[in-house]
């Protein structure tokens, strides 16, 4: 359990690590407007990873 925990951890922390490639400066600090799915996507992983 633990193991895959860590590893969606991981995951989540790439795809912040990445951003957005069309808004560069939006590093899910507020909600994202959801004009742009990259952004959301984004703003998810944000919200996932604070859950865990």
């Amino acid at each position: 359990m633990r193991k895959d925990t860590d590893q969606r951890k991981i995951e989540l922390l790439k795809i912040l690590a990445e951003g957005c490639r069309k808004h560069p400066a939006y590093r899910a600090r507020r909600k994202a407007t959801e004009r742009c799915e990259e952004c959301v996507i984004v703003w998810k992983a944000r919200i996932e990873l604070n859950e865990i």
